[in-house]
């Protein structure tokens, strides 16, 4: 069967655009591109992002990454990318960023996540962010919570604290405080010891015993016994070296007596019958 008119006119003005897009770049950069990239990957992009943004972004790229992010980012992605992004920012991405891990981030954070990011924070802390975290850490937190309640911490705490607190815990610990303790506290508590306080008790609990001692005594108390331990004079040399007390534990459970088991009752002795 013949394709019907309006397909016709559909291929024939997006092969239209392909070649109003490889004009605009110049005979050098067009061919290279082409050559690489071939017509029908170049033909099914150019069908899917305007021709004006397409331009713009390849002429401020050279047509070596132009060629990488074609071939390492799927197009689905890509055309989301791009219509998720200003081109301002897509482009301090990918300049600031390997195509590496900017092909990781694109498959691993939704590109609305990304632009989101970028136009709340800006697109320089949006990659310091990724930068001092590193990519793959990044990526597992992100997966743990959702960009807005992210987003909401950072304007809570501001960046810096964040960063640094969350360098100086594992991806584990992390995760272990969103599932027990999710993200509400963590600007009460913050503001009230300061990171270097709370990453001192996390460095001497250790993440399971600091959530048990948050669980038995709640926010408030923690934090109330802590003023009142602050006001006291303490001396670290009064600890003894070897603390060998041990706490006395008492059942709640009154004790059972032991009842002494009864001896069996000795068998009586058949009568023999006597014969008179």
């Amino acid at each position: 069967m013949y394709p019907k008119l309006g397909q016709m006119k559909e291929v024939l003005v997006t092969i239209q655009t392909v070649y109003q897009y490889l004009e605009k770049l110049g005979p050098k950069k067009s061919f290279q591109i082409l050559k690489n990239l071939g017509y029908e990957k170049l033909l099914s992009l150019t069908g899917k992002v305007p021709k004006e943004r397409l331009i713009v972004l390849t002429q401020k790229l050279s047509e070596e990454t132009v060629v990488e992010l074609v071939n390492q980012i799927p197009e689905k992605i890509l055309v989301e990318m791009i219509s998720e992004n200003d081109d301002d920012d897509l482009v301090y991405f990918i300049h600031s960023l390997s195509i590496t891990d900017l092909a990781t981030v694109s498959k691993s954070i939704p590109p609305q996540d990304v632009g989101l990011l970028a136009k709340t924070l800006g697109r320089e802390v949006s990659v310091e962010i990724l930068k001092s975290l590193g990519i793959q850490k990044s990526i597992a937190l992100l997966k743990e919570i959702p960009m807005r309640d992210f987003l909401w911490l950072v304007d809570k705490v501001q960046v810096q604290p964040i960063l640094r607190l969350v360098n100086e815990l594992s991806v584990a610990d992390c995760k272990k405080w969103i599932k027990q303790r999710g993200l509400e506290e963590l600007p009460i508590l913050l503001k009230f010891f300061g990171v270097s306080n709370v990453l001192e008790i996390f460095k001497k609990l250790g993440m399971n015993q600091a959530l048990a001692m948050m669980h038995l005594l709640g926010t408030r108390e923690m934090m109330e016994l802590s003023v009142i331990l602050s006001k006291m004079h303490l001396e670290e040399s009064n600890i003894p070296s070897h603390l060998t007390l041990k706490a006395k534990v008492e059942s709640n459970q009154p004790k059972s007596k032991l009842v002494a088991k009864k001896k069996p009752a000795p068998k009586k002795k058949k009568q023999s019958k006597r014969s008179h």
